[in-house]
């Protein structure tokens, strides 16, 4: 996680230890695994590099058999996730959307009747790792009263975004902290290690 966020934010190792207040041997050390910091000390390192730790929900998916008419299963999570603008937007190749009457390859997400398409065919035949790469959640859910999921996949996904729809909304207290930066100049950084 610190070196990812480290060459994310374009810095080297002694860049990056200079502003967060360790050296670079030990920065090294934390990097290669030779050495694990504290959640505090991880939480110094990712903040000066311009990044901040977040907790993210796991998701845990369950592989359903091929329903009657069907040739493969089918995958639900237990919960949905959101991705970040410019992975939920992309234009992908999606071959399982190619048919007869079909010559199209390319698929803009950004685009409403692309994304229905692609979302559509993920939640029949999509596995783990295309629903994690492709789906977000505010954006199915915006999508789903429009979308042609066939049964039984639509009862398993309608229970997931039923769920996610009933889930409690945080405080604005809540909302505010989490919205707050906790990301540290090197002058806060400078200024924190001085005594």
């Amino acid at each position: 996680m610190i070196e990812e966020a480290r060459l994310a934010s374009g810095l080297g190792q002694s860049e990056l230890a200079a502003l967060a207040g360790t050296s670079q041997p030990t920065l090294s050390a934390y990097e290669r695994g030779k050495k694990m910091p504290g959640l505090a000390v991880a939480e110094r390192i990712a903040n000066a590099a311009g990044w901040n730790i977040a907790l993210q929900p796991r998701v845990s998916f369950t592989e359903h058999p091929a329903p009657e008419g069907f040739r493969f299963p089918f995958t639900v999570p237990d919960r949905l996730w959101r991705l970040e603008a410019p992975a939920c937007f992309r234009t992908i190749t999606f071959f399982d959307l190619v048919d007869e009457d079909n010559n199209k390859y390319w698929w803009d997400l950004s685009i409403r009747a692309d994304r229905k398409l692609v979302y559509e065919r993920l939640l029949t035949y999509g596995d783990e790792a295309s629903l994690r790469l492709y789906l977000d959640a505010a954006l199915l859910i915006d999508l789903w009263p429009e979308m042609d999921v066939p049964e039984p996949m639509r009862t398993h996904w309608a229970a997931v975004i039923e769920a996610t729809m009933q889930a409690p909304i945080p405080s604005e207290h809540e909302l505010a902290r989490r919205g707050e930066d906790t990301r540290r100049t090197a002058v806060d950084v400078v200024n924190h290690a001085t005594p």
